[in-house]
């Protein structure tokens, strides 16, 4: 068990971008596994989609005058 600790207290300090990669690696699917739970208890609800295209009014099309080139 000591020797897991120095391992990883030597790797910390000497390579420290592969660490804290390797320890978000690893953290990742059990956040995933627990937050998405927690928050649908606290009532979370995800945002609707947003319009894809603009709503055309109902009713009959004008045609523009006055803006001819």
């Amino acid at each position: 068990m000591l020797g897991a600790i120095k391992s990883l207290r030597n790797s910390l300090y000497n390579h420290p971008v592969a660490f804290v990669s390797s320890v978000m690696g690893i953290a990742s699917p059990v956040l995933l596994f627990v937050v998405y739970p927690i928050r649908r208890e606290m009532g979370y609800k995800p945002t609707p989609d947003a319009p894809k295209t603009y709503p055309v009014p109902k009713r009959a099309r004008v045609p523009l005058t006055g803006f001819d080139d």
